[in-house]
């Protein structure tokens, strides 16, 4: 059962952060990233209230570890906290005139690959805790774990296109 109501408490860990990736594709789509562009967009990039709210969890963690509804008090924090960012999304006046198209598959593919890794290594561990961290981590790094996506997708499609080439290069002179 502790199980169970942990992996549902990832529920809306995994709306925010998907969400939060549709987004922050959508940004990416037709930018180039260059340093410059990153110390413009810093602020927006990073988003410090996950840092704050991600001190209040480690917070009670770390204070309250004693306590005898500690695991109950964790899951329902951690659930409180990503049911709030994601309610907070809905919010911000920033409005994205681009798609996301059929080009873009690819890329949310491997979003959704990395994110199940904290799931999967709940379910090998069982560790929670540790899983929260990792979960928050994400949060906060989510433009790099698009932008990492993004580049290995196009790596993966520049890839198959040059195999595609000479395959019909080889064919055709034989």
């Amino acid at each position: 059962m502790r199980k169970f109501i942990v992996l549902i408490s990832f529920i809306p860990w995994l709306l925010f952060f998907l969400y939060k990736c549709k987004n922050t594709l959508k940004d990416l789509k037709n930018k180039r990233v260059t340093g410059e562009w990153i110390k413009k967009n810093i602020l927006s990039l990073f988003h410090f209230d996950n840092l704050i709210l991600f001190a209040i969890f480690l917070f009670f963690c770390k204070i309250y570890k004693d306590s005898d509804q500690i695991y109950l008090t964790k899951i329902l924090l951690f659930s409180s906290i990503n049911l709030y960012l994601l309610i907070n999304q809905f919010y911000e006046k920033k409005y994205h005139k681009t798609t996301i198209g059929v080009e873009d598959i690819s890329t949310i593919l491997i979003i959704i690959f990395l994110s199940l890794i904290p799931i999967i290594f709940y379910t090998i561990t069982g560790h929670y805790t540790i899983t929260y961290y990792i979960m928050f981590a994400y949060n906060f790094a989510n433009f790099l774990i698009v932008f990492l996506s993004k580049i290995i997708n196009d790596a993966l499609i520049k890839r198959i296109k040059k195999r595609k080439w000479k395959q019909i290069f080889t064919t055709t002179k034989k």
